[in-house]
């Protein structure tokens, strides 16, 4: 599984394998965040993300009437 890591000061989101190298050994042994000992980079897992109702299949009485 590939995990991604997103830089913690510019939102920029990598897959472990596009790391640097030497942020690239450090992302090995850590799970939510670290800081690279090397380049100082800091990097954190995205924040988990939920799906969106979709609002065709979803709502109420009231919303499956009414105009197209």
């Amino acid at each position: 599984m590939m995990r991604v890591w997103m830089a913690a000061m510019g939102g920029e989101a990598l897959y472990e394998q596009d790391l640097p190298g030497c942020c690239r050994r450090s992302a090995r042994s850590f799970q939510g965040a670290f800081e690279c000992p090397v380049c100082g980079a800091m990097w954190q897992a995205p924040p988990a993300v939920e799906p969106e109702g979709c609002a065709f299949t979803e709502g109420g009485p009231e919303e499956s009437k009414g105009a197209a």
